[in-house]
């Protein structure tokens, strides 16, 4: 009877990787999914307001024109775009990561860099675009739509700019930068999600 030989490296290979596969892929998938869901459905919803907020406003200017920073431009347009392609680059990540496959690390790595500059360059667009509007407002104060405006102040105009500030901040900027952080520095290695030998290569 002939005896048949184990290599030592391959039985413990065999053995370090026994066991079920981490689980955060599921939930880290998961979330990734619900946020691009999210986002998917705002970036809708956004795409169809664009270009009718100006008829909405249009009963409220009485003769005066529209203001520049209630008009749909080309910039606005491509951001939108631009959003579109990083939400979709999210949400397939977010499939892909639920099921363990590493190239969800790229597709939310892309995602979050990208998002967090494109979220404070719209935030600073958007406030350019306020003060147009309050500029406007100054110009033509008998607009009823002016008048709408500064029956809040001042101070409800700056209200407005720190909980659009806080919303960048938690949504733009934080919630990319816990999948960046994730993904660039800790969850780096393909075997940290599927628990294969590449992780010794």
């Amino acid at each position: 009877m002939t005896e048949q030989l184990t290599d030592p490296i391959e039985s413990y290979d065999n053995d370090l990787f026994e066991g079920p596969p981490p689980a955060w892929p599921k939930w880290i998938g998961g979330l990734a999914i619900a946020w691009g869901a999210l986002m998917l459905t705002c970036t809708g919803i956004g795409a169809v307001m664009l270009p009718l907020q100006s008829k909405f406003m249009e009963p409220l200017l009485e003769g005066a024109p529209m203001p520049d920073g209630m008009k749909a431009s080309g910039m606005d347009w491509a951001l939108m775009g631009v959003g579109l392609v990083l939400t979709l680059l999210l949400l397939f990540g977010g499939i892909f990561c639920v099921s363990r496959n590493p190239i969800c690390r790229f597709m939310i790595l892309t995602w979050g860099v990208v998002s967090i500059p494109l979220s404070l360059f719209g935030y600073v667009r958007q406030m350019e675009k306020q003060e147009s509007i309050r500029v406007w407002a100054e110009q033509y104060p008998e607009s009823p739509l002016a008048q709408q405006m500064n029956a809040g102040g001042q101070t409800g105009q700056q209200i407005g700019e720190i909980i659009g500030l806080v919303m960048t901040i938690l949504l733009g900027v934080l919630v990319p930068a816990f999948f960046v952080i994730w993904f660039g520095l800790i969850k780096t290695k393909p075997a940290q999600m599927t628990g294969a030998e590449e992780a010794f290569d």
